[in-house]
């Protein structure tokens, strides 16, 4: 389903529910960025990984099929999209694109200019 939110580049949010024994295939676009959240459960990616709660793995970028088997009733989140190809700096609770950047928000935060409720 479309959600009413918008993106600068595209990409997918799965709420993803497997049965303990089951396999699926998921097709995803190639060359996209991928990654893994187990929530609740395990889950083994083709015949390797596996995956347990609040452990997030990334993909490999190459091809378009992912193989996930349930090692028990698993709740995950799937979230895929178009790499940006810019440079990430995380610091705490920010990310941004450089370390400038980042002492501006920290700067921003500190003097109250962030939205409130």
């Amino acid at each position: 389903h479309a959600g009413p939110a918008s993106t600068f580049s595209a990409m997918n949010v799965w709420d993803v529910r497997l049965n303990a024994g089951t396999r699926t295939v998921l097709t995803l676009p190639e060359g996209h960025t991928t990654a893994i959240f187990v929530l609740k459960g395990a889950v083994k990616t083709g015949s390797v990984h596996t995956i347990r709660p609040s452990e997030l793995a990334v993909m490999q970028r190459e091809g378009t099929e992912l193989v996930l088997q349930a090692q028990q009733d698993t709740v995950l989140l799937l979230l895929n999209g178009e790499p940006l190809n810019e440079p990430v700096v995380g610091h705490g609770p920010f990310v941004m694109n450089s370390w400038e950047e980042i002492d501006q928000a920290i700067n921003d935060y500190n003097l109250g200019r962030f939205a409130t409720a």
